[in-house]
C-alpha cells in the first residue's frame, strides 16, 4: 500500500491525518467488496490511494469537470501502484446521473469521496447521487465538513441527514472530512471505531484522541483530533468519559485509567 511519503510527492491537500483515518477504515473494509469513486480528482493525490486499495475486479472511477489522465496515471504510479480498472468522467457533477449507467452501479460502491464544487446545491446533489451507488456496508466522504472557507458543505450535509434519515448516518468527523455510512452499517464501524481505529492509526504512526462525547439517542458519531494527553486515546462525554456511549454502554479501556485508578485505591488506603 502506498505510503504517505509517496502519496506527499502528488500536489494537493490530502493530510497525513487524513491518510491515516482513510487507511484504517479501507482496511477495515479489506472483507468488502466493490468500487471506489471520487468527485474532485485534480493532480490525483487521494486518487492515488484509493488505487492502491482497489483489488481484484474492482473499479476506480474518477470525476472531475477537467481531467488529466495521463498526469493522474502517472501521479499514481509514483505512489508505487499500477493504474488499472481505471475510469474517467470529464464533467461537472450535476451531469454525471446522465453519464453514468446508474442502473448497473446501484448500490456497487465502497468508498465514495466527494470533493467537488464545495456549494450547497452540488453537495446535496451529490448526496442524492451517493445514495443510488453507495453499497450497504459502503462508506461516504464528505471533504471540508466544518470548514470555514465552506460553510454549505456541513449545513447541505446535516440537511439531507435530516430529510433523509434512512440513507446515511454520520458516524466520524475527522480533519475536515465527514464519514457516512448507511445506517445499518453503524454498528459495524462504530465497533470498529471504539476497538481498532486509534490501534491502526498509531500503526501508521500517528496518534489521536477519539472523543464519543454523547450517547445513540443522541448522535453516534465520533470526533478524530490530534492527540490531547489529559484526555488519552479515547474518551467518552465530558460528565463520564471513562465511557464511550453507543448501541451499549462500553467501557473504554485504558492503561493510564487502570494506573491512575490504582494510584486512587493505593492512596486511599
Amino acid at each position: 500500500m502506498p505510503s504517505y511519503d509517496q502519496i506527499n510527492t502528488v500536489p494537493g491537500w490530502f493530510t497525513f491525518q487524513s491518510f491515516c483515518v482513510w487507511r484504517a477504515f479501507l482496511e477495515e473494509q479489506a472483507t468488502i467488496t466493490g468500487d471506489l469513486f471520487e468527485i474532485g480528482v485534480w493532480k490525483g493525490r487521494s486518487a492515488s490511494m484509493l488505487a492502491g486499495y482497489r483489488k481484484g475486479d474492482e473499479k476506480l472511477i474518477l470525476c472531475d469537470r477537467g481531467l488529466d489522465e495521463r498526469e493522474i496515471c502517472e501521479s499514481i504510479r509514483r505512489t508505487g501502484t499500477e493504474p488499472q480498472n481505471l475510469v474517467f468522467i470529464e464533467a461537472f457533477s450535476i451531469d454525471l446521473p446522465a453519464r453514468l449507467d446508474l442502473k448497473a452501479m446501484h448500490h456497487t460502491v465502497r468508498w465514495c469521496h466527494i470533493d467537488g464544487e464545495h456549494t450547497g446545491t452540488a453537495v446535496y446533489r451529490e448526496m442524492e447521487l451517493a445514495n443510488q451507488i453507495v453499497s450497504p456496508n459502503g462508506l461516504l466522504v464528505i471533504d471540508d465538513f466544518f470548514s470555514p472557507r465552506y460553510p454549505a458543505n456541513t449545513t447541505e450535509v446535516i440537511r439531507y441527514l435530516e430529510k433523509n434519515p434512512h440513507h446515511f448516518r454520520l458516524v466520524a468527523v475527522a480533519f475536515n472530512k465527514a464519514y457516512l455510512c448507511r445506517p445499518e452499517s453503524v454498528p459495524r464501524y462504530m465497533d470498529f471505531l471504539a476497538a481498532g481505529m486509534a490501534r491502526s492509526m498509531r500503526r501508521y504512526g500517528w496518534k489521536a484522541t477519539i472523543f464519543k462525547t454523547t450517547g445513540p439517542w443522541d448522535m453516534d458519531a465520533v470526533g478524530i483530533e490530534e492527540f490531547v494527553d489529559a484526555a488519552g486515546i479515547q474518551v467518552g462525554p465530558d460528565d463520564n468519559p471513562q465511557y464511550w456511549h453507543m448501541i451499549q454502554q462500553r467501557h473504554i479501556w485504558s492503561p493510564w485509567l487502570h494506573v491512575s485508578r490504582f494510584l486512587k485505591r493505593t492512596l486511599r488506603r
